[in-house]
């Protein structure tokens, strides 16, 4: 509910809040991604807006449940919009149909799933098999996200039935790590103020609800997990921590810090609770006798395509200099390698007195891979943004706001990336890190 405030500031909340819709509307519903200028305009008025109203809830001028409804009301401004800046989710969709028919997605390649389906060919399976990115490999999704896209398939052959079923699932868990935040923010004794850093923040809300992307669900996880630790509910903190490996693979990586955090006492109880839900949540990957399938795509993914890197980019620049040939097939192991020793580092050498230095570390170990990737979608950076919003770490804050100029790519047919902004964004990201380097504990 609204605080005592004077008519003046009123008047400035309704002007940002509606500036802030205006531009989701646009960029949700009007403006194709392949008009970068106009959508970078967009996003930087929203960005705008989106300051604006954290410092109008920082400074009290509303109270929470105002600041919810808000956060929640600006989500649903996409609600009924076709995602534009990203097309995963028509392999989202075609692969819930598959689940519903009774097909295995990481059996079938995408053409060939399509023949065993044996429907009649129409607009709608036209649109799911043109409208993929990944017609050439089998499907990477891990088996609890694929149990949403089965959810997706019960609105039947309409695009955007089937888009509202996933839309309205992030949203619940939207929902749901608002709750989150805040509970932990209380717990540790941290200004309530940092909730309106995710609540309102234009990437978390396009990439999302907007792009319809399942890192909300990561976050849950995440979330769950330092909320359990903060509990020292092993059982809990444990769960949260597979829900999300269960999403998306990645969060495999803080399990060696993790053993570190649960210490002697309790990493027996870990283990043991992590090969329960392990086995629950990817079981259906080995018993389906498909496990090749989905990893020869995964490596497929990690070794033959790039988006929006540093320092990939970096070696294979300079690389160029006596090279004709594109050597990331070699070096992405390597820089996989890497990524592992700097997390192993991490973890050993972070010390841990309270939750909130676990969450610092998760920060850090997720800087670390993400510099060493290949492809660094702008969804890739939510997780680790959340989890820095819980104890002030600012790289992925300015993160969120800069990752957007690798949108730039897709100003051109061919899809070309814009080597200037790319180095704008990762010059101004470095130097940010250096700074929060440089802060005192």
């Amino acid at each position: 509910m609204m605080l005592h405030i004077s008519g003046k500031k009123t008047i400035k909340y309704w002007v940002a809040l509606s500036i802030f819709a205006i531009a989701l509307v646009m960029m949700g519903y009007a403006v194709s991604r392949e008009n970068f200028a106009i959508q970078l305009l967009l996003f930087s008025l929203a960005i705008v807006a989106y300051w604006k109203l954290y410092r109008f809830f920082r400074n009290g001028h509303f109270g929470v449940f105002a600041g919810v409804m808000t956060a929640l009301g600006l989500r649903l401004v996409l609600l009924f919009s076709i995602p534009v800046l990203s097309d995963d989710f028509y392999r989202f969709i075609f692969d819930g149909q598959l689940l519903k028919s009774g097909i295995n997605p990481y059996a079938f390649l995408p053409e060939d799933a399509f023949q065993q389906l044996q429907v009649p060919n129409s607009r709608y399976w036209e649109d799911l098999l043109t409208g993929m990115n990944s017609l050439g490999y089998y499907s990477v999704y891990p088996p609890l996200h694929q149990l949403f896209f089965f959810f997706s398939a019960w609105a039947g052959s309409s695009l955007l039935g089937n888009i509202l079923i996933l839309r309205l699932v992030i949203l619940a868990f939207e929902g749901l790590n608002l709750l989150l935040i805040h509970r932990i923010l209380k717990l540790w004794g941290l200004p309530l103020s940092r909730l309106w850093l995710y609540a309102f923040n234009p990437l978390v809300i396009l990439e999302l609800t907007g792009n319809l992307h399942f890192e909300a669900l990561v976050i849950t996880g995440l979330l769950g997990m330092l909320y359990g630790l903060s509990l020292s509910k092993v059982s809990y903190s444990t769960l949260g921590w597979v829900w999300a490996v269960g999403v998306k693979l990645s969060p495999l990586m803080l399990g060696p810090f993790l053993i570190k955090v649960w210490g002697k006492s309790k990493v027996f109880h870990f283990l043991l609770w992590s090969a329960v839900w392990m086995g629950i949540f990817l079981l259906p990957l080995f018993v389906t006798g498909n496990f090749s399938n989905f990893w020869q795509s995964f490596r497929l993914y990690q070794s033959n395509f790039e988006f929006n890197a540093s320092v990939w980019y970096l070696i294979r620049w300079v690389s160029g200099f006596w090279m004709d040939y594109n050597p990331l097939v070699y070096v992405g192991p390597f820089l996989s390698l890497f990524a592992l020793v700097g997390i192993l580092a991490i973890s050993f050498f972070h010390k841990i007195k309270e939750p909130k230095h676990v969450a610092s570390a998760v920060v850090w170990i997720y800087l670390v891979y993400l510099l060493l990737q290949n492809v660094v979608h702008p969804w890739y950076i939510l997780p680790a943004f959340v989890v820095g919003v819980l104890v002030g770490n600012r790289v992925f804050l300015f993160w969120t706001g800069l990752v957007f100029l690798s949108y730039s790519a897709y100003s051109v047919t061919p899809v070309s990336e814009n080597w200037m902004l790319i180095f704008l964004e990762y010059a101004v990201l470095i130097g940010v890190i250096i700074l929060e380097l440089r802060k005192k504990p």
